[in-house]
């Protein structure tokens, strides 16, 4: 790039754009990118401090202006259910278009951002999100850059960024324990599930209320099952206590088990099963009870996107699962 006193810029146009932060007042963009200096410009140009302006040469060549590596990174990096935002200082924005699951895949992340002196930066992998919710940026650091190093990114590969929507709509409750059938205590866990699952869409279309008896459990599930429940939560006799018999039911009536048990608090004692349908069965811990957010949060909005949870996924939770 060649630098010109700011003085001797008229008719010159800039190559990025030009922030005015003003502390606790403003930050705003007075001059874009492509603005052809007038005279009228030197003095406001000088308010800035920018004492000097820059202009592209020809031996530029083999180089990218920031818009354009920006561009090229969502290019890549962009998936499902997204779409960029308006440039802006150099930097694109990723922004979710329904309310879903986001997915990063770390490990590209990783290499891209490892090449030189690009950034992608995201929302952390399985969080919720909204439409209209931003969800990622990319830009790179200086403002030419080296053309191999988006030619890199692009062996790499994408996307780095998907969205999965959230479309598990219906649920089942199964609430286990004598004391609540027979009425000796009120069911607590239901009007809490009720409450954490609306916000996802999530209504509840059956409840079954059974005895701390391993039949009468499977046979609730199966019931809640039939009527059509896209999820099944199974509430209460989820310790380690002998006569706690849920996981138990579970096991019995799931297809699959993926743990009974996960490295997140508090509401470790969570047991995670899919029926052969791909219908999951959570069986809900006490701690959702006292406390949020719980395990019972982070495996939520996995569940309602559909996005299976494995037992890697399970181990991999550990890490930022203690939640306070």
């Amino acid at each position: 790039m060649k630098q010109i006193r700011t003085q001797d810029a008229v008719g010159h146009a800039l190559i990025h754009d030009m922030v005015r932060i003003v502390i606790g007042e403003v930050k705003d963009t007075p001059f874009r990118r492509g603005h052809v200096i007038t005279e009228d410009d030197i003095p406001k140009l000088l308010d800035l401090g920018k004492e000097h302006i820059y202009v592209m040469e020809p031996s530029d060549e083999g180089f990218l202006h920031e818009e354009d590596v920006a561009r090229a990174l969502y290019d890549i990096a962009g998936g499902d259910y997204m779409h960029d935002g308006p440039m802006a200082q150099g930097k694109i924005e990723a922004i979710a278009d329904v309310d879903g699951l986001l997915i990063v895949n770390v490990e590209k992340l990783h290499a891209i951002n490892s090449i030189g002196e690009l950034t992608i930066v995201t929302k952390l992998n399985h969080t919720p999100v909204k439409a209209g919710d931003k969800i990622g940026g990319m830009r790179c650091i200086p403002l030419l850059l080296e053309e191999e190093q988006v030619e890199a990114a692009k062996r790499i590969g994408g996307p780095v960024l998907n969205i999965k929507p959230f479309v598990r709509k219906t649920m089942g409750i199964v609430t286990t324990g004598s004391e609540v059938f027979e009425g000796r205590i009120k069911d607590a866990f239901t009007p809490i599930i009720e409450e954490r699952c609306a916000a996802f869409g999530v209504e509840k279309i059956a409840h079954e209320i059974v005895t701390d008896n391993t039949d009468d459990i499977v046979a609730a599930i199966s019931k809640v099952k039939q009527a059509g429940a896209d999820i099944i939560f199974c509430t209460g006799g989820m310790s380690v206590d002998p006569d706690d018999l849920t996981p138990g039911a579970i096991k019995r009536y799931a297809d699959t088990v993926v743990t009974y048990g996960l490295p997140v608090l508090p509401g470790s004692m969570v047991c995670i099963a899919y029926c052969a349908d791909g219908t999951p069965i959570l069986g809900v811990p006490g701690g959702v009870l006292f406390s949020k957010p719980t395990a019972f949060d982070t495996i939520l909005p996995r569940l309602v996107a559909n996005d299976t949870i494995t037992k890697e996924d399970c181990i991999d939770m550990g890490h930022g699962g203690f939640l306070g």
